[in-house]
């Protein structure tokens, strides 16, 4: 309640502070703002052109009547706003320490504006991929179903992101350890494969919200079986307890950080 009293009081500011994040993410290119959408259709016709005529399978994805490269967009994109997120929330707060220290601004706003300038990146990538999809007749109802995973995906990125950008400011290992286990959380999350694949490991894999997340993704939107309530409720009250408990570590955290940074 005090984080969400925070940014209703401060929400001017960080709407400035997303336009910021936003802008700074090309600044000084001739392409400014397309950047945002040529890199999703770069990676798009990358991954055609490996998987279509370097790697000529369809490794346990033949359930889905589309291209490889469409399947694996489809659970990557996800993927990408979750560890952009957490990511650059971990280096947040060191890389503006000029701000916590000079300034009477709430520190819980930053990683919270980095997560909302995500996703307006992720928001321009579904964009595209939802236009090849219409382009291929792959329209389904079942895309709607975004709207369940979304927040899921957002809480729980939020909150690891709050309680690693505090870690870092005490810390400064924190942001290496990030990226060596956001490096091994890929391969136990089905973004390359369908999670039948993992045999009897596939129950224990559902366990992680991203797993649930991707795999909801990839469903919704090329309308195959969706996950199981119970892994969904069960990724829904995990993606809670760590928004909160993010929470909760940040706002104990923050009152030291101006003394450390």
């Amino acid at each position: 309640m005090h984080a969400l009293q925070t940014l209703s009081r401060n929400r001017n500011l960080l709407k400035n502070l997303v336009l910021r994040d936003l802008k700074q993410r090309y600044v000084g290119s001739l392409g400014g703002f397309m950047w945002s959408v040529v890199q999703p259709v770069v990676q798009l016709l990358t991954y055609w052109f490996a998987f279509t005529v370097v790697f000529q399978n369809r490794p346990g994805m033949d359930s889905a009547n589309v291209s490889v490269p469409v399947f694996l967009f489809c659970g990557i994109l996800p993927w990408f706003l979750f560890t952009d997120t957490v990511v650059r929330n971990c280096t947040v707060i060191t890389d503006n320490a000029a701000l916590i220290t000079k300034t009477t601004m709430p520190a819980e706003i930053l990683p919270i504006a980095i997560t909302l300038s995500n996703l307006v990146n992720h928001a321009i990538g579904l964009a595209v991929l939802l236009t090849v999809l219409a382009a291929l007749g792959s329209i389904h109802i079942s895309t709607l179903s975004l709207f369940l995973y979304l927040p899921v995906l957002v809480l729980f990125a939020q909150g690891l992101g709050w309680i690693v950008a505090g870690l870092q400011v005490f810390v400064r290992d924190t942001f290496q350890v990030v990226q060596i286990v956001i490096s091994l959380w890929f391969w136990l999350t089905p973004v390359m494969y369908v999670q039948a694949q993992l045999g009897r490991w596939e129950h224990w894999a559902m366990l992680s919200p991203m797993a649930v997340v991707v795999s909801g993704y990839r469903s919704s939107l090329l309308g195959l079986a969706q996950p199981g309530l119970t892994s969904f409720l069960l990724a829904l009250a995990i993606s809670l307890g760590v928004f909160a408990a993010g929470a909760l570590i940040f706002r104990q955290t923050k009152p030291a950080f101006a003394d450390v940074l």
